[in-house]
């Protein structure tokens, strides 16, 4: 009976510790997602782009993937940047060589938009 009690305990400890991991206190900002890394990815779902808004570093990739059932495009208002029709599960990489601001859409769905800002 000792040995049980010792099992439950052992087991609600790591339950407990377990479960600690997968909460959080703080409630995510909507906003623009800044990111350092040399690799930015961005869903294209739900007739959305997600995050939106993207702000990286001089020379950094952003990889965009179309998570949706329907075909999407990724076009730079400046024309910086055209990916072919992408259809579901296709991915479109560009490098960002220059600094400044870069709106983008959907060309097939043009209230889709996105940008990135290149500092």
């Amino acid at each position: 009976m000792k040995r049980y009690a010792i099992l439950v305990l052992v087991f609600c400890a790591v339950v407990t510790v377990l479960s600690a991991g997968c909460t959080s206190s703080s409630n995510p900002s909507p906003g623009p997602v800044t990111s350092t890394s040399n690799q930015n990815s961005v869903s294209v779902q739900n007739y959305a782009f997600s995050p939106a808004s993207l702000t990286i570093q001089k020379g950094a990739n952003v990889t965009w993937k179309n998570d949706d059932s329907v075909q999407h495009t990724i076009v730079s208002d400046t024309q910086a940047f055209t990916s072919p029709t992408l259809n579901k599960g296709d991915v479109y990489t560009f490098q960002f060589n220059n600094t400044g601001t870069f709106p983008y859409h959907c060309s097939i769905h043009t209230y889709m938009i996105g940008t990135v800002t290149v500092a």
